[in-house]
């Protein structure tokens, strides 16, 4: 297998090349773009490609590719930078007139991040593969938006050497070394250090690649490419453990590369101390209605988050907006809302007021007195335990 990044460079144009002029080019591509190192060593591979075929081979130049990016409207970290390189895309797009459009998409209010936490009460995502957020933020728009273009291939920046789970997954479904189904990868055999070398060195046909490198040295406090082991819950192949991200991101314990970002960026202080206050409050087991939505009754401490509790999530998401446009505005940068519009506001509250219409037991936690009946791990039927919640002024 080639090791240097140059020869991996070259044999992914060469791959690249070979599948946009051949098949069916009147079908289109999808490439995915998220702003992030691989994507954009990907996207930059397939640019270099459409330049070269401008030059060289217009005619066969016929292809129309989609640029397709998700807006999730919480990737306060890496947004303003993605925005900024789609900007300088498109100038190379008009200069070189390439067939690529650049496509955003995002979820409807009804099923952004907010409304369904703050506005619905659903329990916040609690691990990798119970990602509910991702499904609706970014999977649904996404595939919404392929099959209304419906490409021949969809191309994508992931790597064999991302995870174990990653190359597993990979070679279970590969049927070439570059392709897996319809999905076409050109940097497939790259390592962190061959993305990190071509990005310094290459740099990208729309710039050079220095603030993203300085937004994952921000979001670690070092290099990108320094070397150290992973710690614990990272991956070998992170540059220095970097995460970006959403920027209240529930799934991983501890947000080290937020942190980070916020000395850098203290503006975002209030969204990441936000992120502990919505991991502390949805762990509280008062905040739990006891019931679900159609009336089931639960243990204590379960079920759909109380209409109670979301009004007071919402004033501290309401808070730390004001803190946020607070410090912006002293940095000199522009603030970031998380609910985004009036309009996701005004659905959040609409859907406050059809709770308690509609199903009244969600306003608040159930009652319960001293005692209440729980599981018990290890054993069966219910156990009768000791409410510490109990406040013991209303003992008669």
């Amino acid at each position: 297998m080639v090791t240097d990044y140059k020869l991996k460079t070259m044999a992914a144009i060469a791959e690249t090349m070979k599948a946009y002029t051949s098949g069916d080019v009147d079908r289109p591509w999808v490439l995915s773009y998220s702003g992030g190192k691989d994507s954009t060593v990907t996207a930059d591979i397939v640019f270099r490609t459409l330049i070269q075929l401008k030059k060289h081979n217009p005619n066969k130049l016929k292809r129309q590719i989609y640029l397709l990016t998700a807006q999730t409207c919480l990737d306060l970290v890496t947004d303003p930078l993605k925005q900024e390189e789609l900007m300088k895309i498109g100038r190379v797009i008009r200069e070189y007139m390439l067939p690529v459009e650049v496509k955003e998409v995002s979820a409807p209010p009804e099923k952004s991040f907010m409304y369904l936490t703050l506005g619905k009460g659903y329990p916040l995502p609690k691990s990798r593969v119970n990602r509910w957020c991702t499904e609706r933020l970014k999977i649904e728009p996404i595939q919404k938006e392929m099959k209304r273009r419906n490409p021949e291939i969809q191309v994508t920046g992931v790597r064999l050497s991302e995870t174990t789970e990653r190359r597993r997954s990979i070679e279970s479904r590969q049927v070439s070394e570059y392709y897996t189904d319809n999905v076409f990868m050109p940097i497939v055999n790259f390592t962190l250090d061959d993305v990190w070398s071509y990005l310094l060195k290459e740099k990208t046909s729309w710039g050079d690649a220095e603030k993203i490198s300085q937004l994952y040295k921000d979001a670690t406090g070092e290099c990108g490419l320094s070397k150290r082991r992973a710690g614990a819950g990272e991956k070998v192949d992170d540059p220095c453990g970097a995460r970006t991200g959403c920027i209240i991101c529930p799934v991983v314990t501890i947000d080290k590369s937020s942190k980070e970002f916020a000395k850098t960026h203290p503006w975002l202080q209030p969204y990441v101390d936000l992120r502990n206050t919505f991991i502390a409050m949805y762990k509280d087991e008062r905040n739990k209605a006891g019931r679900m939505r159609d009336g089931t009754i639960l243990e204590y401490g379960k079920g759909t988050f109380t209409v109670k509790a979301r009004m007071k999530l919402y004033e501290l998401v309401k808070q730390a907006e004001s803190d946020n446009e607070y410090l912006a505005r002293m940095h000199g940068v522009e603030p970031q809302k998380l609910i985004y519009s009036q309009e996701l506001d005004d659905l959040i509250k609409k859907q406050w007021e059809e709770d308690l219409r509609e199903c009244p037991w969600v306003e608040d936690a159930m009652e319960v007195g001293r005692y209440f009946e729980t599981k018990i791990k290890g054993l069966n039927g219910f156990q009768m335990v000791w409410n510490h919640h109990y406040d013991s002024r209303n003992t008669v």
